[in-house]
């Protein structure tokens, strides 16, 4: 890179040239720059796409642009067609059908298009103005650089750090937390505008100059073109050694620039602004109410003062900094105006409507109802692919209508609804608090009131939920419809806060008001839930098909979906795990409409306590990895805490307890009510942590004294695992506190009886009832119960409690045995430290010269790769792509991307090529 090139950025450049070095290496990264207009971020971009392109590095830009923010995509799939040659061509995701594919599956096939791409070259994606960035550009840049981080690919993202909005403030906080290299762009020091300066004058500046090139406030682009345009107007005195300038300032010289032009060339340049820095002049004509031959003479004043440059067919401002003056300077009223013809125009001609509408956004008035409506139509046209951007829309309708608009409440409803599909509660909370402040019909208040219950509820805010559910329905007049709506909305609230009796009370309420199959659909998975948290499993599973049945007719594809992974849940409790899975996989080729991607965070927390119950560690973890992605990517946070706790587990049992715990404060801090099942779930999660680390039972037990007090009635976390009550009888018994194992050895009992037909309860009873008695039979029928049953780990953790009874009977011999069989099963899930533990016995109690290994996996390396690992990365050395790989193994996509990228780490490889290289120089024959 040239080091002249930008005087002042050496160590940025450096930076970048390092980054553009390593990619080349076939090494990717991400690199987050940030800086007020003309710092030089665009100058930055330039240099390092000149020095990739000469180490034939693949490169696409992409500019997000202030105007098309509803227009999803636009500056990524720029990009991506930007690029020579290009990774998409031009037929792919044209425009006009984008809106009606899902988010997901859109992301999936860009996904695809750039992991192909990067196999045969390294490639670096440009973006700027990531401060105009609409949200599906937000979470598609989430996504792939958390995805394809593995694959040499450069991303090279820029933006100004005002204006902005939360989700691009977060996008770049979280990137650089993630490991990307922040490049802040602050002024030039006065030393380095100096020398910019000497730089392009050919002579150093006098101390009048430099006083006011200061006035440039470290602007480099500011002071280049000042001193370009005071040169070309002569008003500089270069000799050998000085540069000199007549006294002026700098907002003079930019107003002496704008009134040297012809009033017409004013008002073209005036009206040009409000299109941003490229415009077409048949789109500014068209404002103007005059012909394009009439602006001729204006345009090529514009063009020989410097102030407009030919782009193409179209026209720009020769820099932003000149657009801005122009467009700054503009009255507040003529601005409006502006914007509103623009808008019309566009409509009139045919032009885009999300065009029309963002000139709306911006020059509509409160009261202008023909603006509302044209936004509302905007809204409609992308709320399908892009609920963010519609939300956006309705929510400016929404201001422009009077309070005493009939057509507001209904409008508010609906705004409030794209937002909530947006994962925009907080916004959508708020819009609705102040419209129920005004006097509001009944039943508008009740819906609104309803889509705050069920929203609150969702998010685990239980007791606000049942606030405004119980409020509504204490209204005079609701229909029966939304009174339906509002019990079912107050059950799951009750169900959220650990009430199971009181959600099975407010659903059959909700039952008996109303049978439309949405609003009794919802109460039977409600119902049904909370007989799951009841231990009532087989009775949860009847009410979950009840369900089915009656949501049969109803075409929301979202209840369709959630029944699916409602009732393979259930399935799982009940140790029917095929079923489950085929359930789970059901649900999984149907996640694809609009509104039902949240779901797949539900089936993704399903798949993981699956995966961790069938002992399969490995790909528990990949899969619950996979599920936080996808929960950040659609701000989703119901099934985090669940998601969480099962990777705490899975880590910890294979003795990784620094992410385990991590994983702990991570579902800890998206935990709203202390009593609700999330948070119970963590709770054990903790126990389970601190135990497998070898904490004092003492201390394990108080941690749960909340769980304790809850039983022997509230059974959710047992129910949930069969593992759950015989170990809360082994930490009391070992704690020495009697009347906690006691009730919890009676919370078992319960649950074995109510649940006879299942296995592993059976087994869980009998292995409680053992423990607390010291009933070293009993610890042996619960292992032989345990054969029968689908979870080796409980089996596993059976057999240690019957061996340590019969080693206290001197029945060595048999003790052995069960060790042996609980050593076989923690070694084939991968349970490091359980399997260790099992060792250490067995050294312990072994006879004269019996050694037990203790080969202890390493951390890098080919040894190091788990079967799972081993499985994935074999079939990706034959060329099978995700997908493919996905649908042979049985797995998600996203767990075989997390499989993967723990494979690169571990054998030290950025690619696909290499990975291959290395799998057949360990396997020859393998199949490429």
């Amino acid at each position: 890179m040239n080091p002249r090139s930008l005087l002042g950025r050496e160590t940025e450049m450096r930076r970048l040239g390092e980054s553009v070095m390593a990619v080349a290496a076939g090494r990717g990264c991400v690199i987050a720059v940030e800086g007020t207009a003309g710092l030089g971020k665009s100058r930055l971009v330039l240099e390092t796409v000149t020095c990739a392109r000469t180490l034939e590095i693949g490169v696409g830009s992409g500019v997000a642009d202030e105007f098309h923010r509803v227009s999803p995509l636009t500056p990524l799939l720029a990009a991506l067609r930007d690029c020579s040659p290009p990774i998409l061509g031009n037929a792919e995701f044209d425009p006009v059908h984008l809106l009606d594919y899902d988010a997901s599956w859109l992301i999936d096939r860009l996904e695809a298009a750039l992991r192909r791409t990067a196999v045969r070259r390294p490639i670096m994606i440009t973006l700027d103005d990531l401060q105009w960035a609409d949200p599906l550009t937000v979470i598609a840049l989430r996504a792939l650089t958390e995805r394809l981080a593995a694959s040499p690919i450069m991303w090279l993202l820029s933006r100004r750090p005002w204006p902005s909005t939360p989700t691009v403030d977060a996008l770049f906080s979280d990137l650089v937390a993630a490991g990307a290299i922040p490049l802040r762009l602050a002024p030039l020091e006065p030393a380095a505008v100096a020398r910019v300066a000497g730089d392009l004058l050919g002579a150093a500046p006098d101390g009048a100059l430099l006083g006011l090139l200061e006035k440039c406030a470290g602007n480099p682009a500011v002071v280049v073109d000042l001193l370009t345009t005071l040169a070309e107007h002569d008003e500089l005195i270069i000799d050998a050694a000085r540069a000199r300038l007549l006294p002026g300032s700098l907002q003079q010289r930019l107003r002496g620039w704008l009134t040297q032009v012809e009033p017409s060339t004013r008002q073209l340049l005036d009206a040009a602004s409000i299109f941003g820095r490229t415009f077409d002049l048949p789109s500014v004509a068209k404002v103007l109410h005059r012909r394009v031959a009439e602006l001729l003479p204006a345009v090529q004043e514009a063009l020989g003062a410097g102030l407009l440059v030919e782009a193409g067919t179209q026209l720009e401002f020769q820099h932003d900094l000149i657009r801005e003056a122009v467009y700054g300077a503009l009255p507040v009223g003529v601005r409006r105006d502006l914007h509103r013809h623009a808008a019309h125009a566009l409509l009139a001609t045919g032009g885009s409507l999300s065009d029309a509408a963002a000139h709306t956004i911006t020059g509509a008035v409160p009261g202008d109802a023909q603006a509302a409506a044209l936004l509302v139509r905007a809204s409609d046209d992308v709320a399908a692919a892009a609920p963010g951007p519609a939300g956006d829309l309705r929510l400016r309708a929404v201001d422009l209508m009077p309070y005493a608009d009939v057509d507001r409440p209904g409008l508010v409803l609906e705004t409030m609804s794209l937002l909530l599909r947006a994962g925009r509660n907080a916004e959508a909370h708020a819009l609705a608090e102040v419209s129920l402040r005004a006097d509001l019909p009944t039943e508008v208040e009740a819906r609104l009131r309803f889509e705050l219950a069920d929203s609150l509820g969702i998010a685990g805010c239980s007791a606000s939920a049942l606030h405004h559910a119980r409020t509504a329905l204490a209204l005079e007049g609701v229909d029966d419809s939304t009174r339906a709506l509002l019990l079912a909305a107050e059950s799951n609230a009750h169900l959220m806060a650990g009430n199971p009796r009181a959600a099975l009370r407010a659903g059959e309420q909700a039952l008996a008001t109303g049978r439309t199959s949405a609003r009794a659909g919802r109460a039977l998975l409600t119902m049904g839930a909370a007989e799951r948290v009841r231990g009532r499993l087989t009775r949860s599973l009847e009410l979950v098909d009840e369900a089915v049945d009656v949501l049969a007719s109803d075409t929301t594809e979202e209840r369709h979906l959630e029944v699916c992974w409602t009732r393979g849940h259930t399935l799982m409790a009940l140790d029917r795990f095929d079923e489950a899975e085929a359930a789970f996989d059901a649900a999984g080729r149907r996640v694809a409409g609009p509104g039902t991607e949240w779901t797949n965070v539900f089936g993704s927390a399903c798949r993981a306590t699956l995966l961790l119950h069938r002992g399969d560690l490995d790909d528990a973890i990949a899969e619950g990895n996979a599920g936080l992605i996808r929960a950040e990517e659609l701000q989703s946070w119901k099934y985090v805490p669940e998601l969480c706790a099962v990777l705490a587990e899975a880590n910890a049992y294979r003795g990784e307890f620094g992410s385990a715990r991590r994983q702990l404060r991570r579902g800890v801090s998206r935990v709203y009510e202390p009593g609700s099942d999330g948070a119970q779930r963590l709770a054990w999660a903790s126990a389970v942590v601190d135990e497998t680390a070898g904490e004092e039972p003492a201390r394990v037990v108080a941690h749960l004294a909340s769980l304790y007090q809850k039983l022997p009635d509230g059974l959710q976390v047992l129910a949930f695992d069969p593992m759950v009550g015989p170990r809360l009888v082994g930490l009391a018994r070992r704690a020495n506190d009697a009347k906690r194992a006691g009730t919890a050895a009676d919370a078992a009992d319960t649950l074995r009886r109510i649940n006879r037909a299942v296995i592993s309860f059976d087994a869980a009873g009998l292995q409680a009832r053992g423990l607390l008695d010291d009933d070293v039979d009993r610890l042996v029928a619960a292992v032989h119960a345990f054969e029968a049953s689908p979870r080796p780990l409980a089996r596993a953790r059976a057999a240690e409690d019957a061996a340590a009874g019969l080693f206290e009977q001197r029945r060595r011999a048999e003790a052995l045995e069960q060790l042996e069989l609980a050593r076989a099963e923690y070694d084939r899930a991968g349970a490091v430290v359980l399997g260790r533990r099992v060792r250490q016995r067995l050294s312990e109690n072994a006879g004269p010269g019996t050694e037990q290994s203790t080969v202890k996996r390493p951390s890098f390396g080919w040894p190091s790769l788990t079967a799972a690992e081993l499985r994935v990365a074999r079939r990706a050395a034959t060329g099978l792509t995700n997908h493919a790989i996905a649908d042979e193994l049985e797995l998600s996509p996203h767990t075989v991307e997390s499989h993967l990228r723990h494979a690169y780490r571990k054998l030290d490889v950025r690619s696909r090529v290499e990975l291959t290289q290395v799998v057949l120089t360990r396997e020859p024959t393998v199949d490429v």
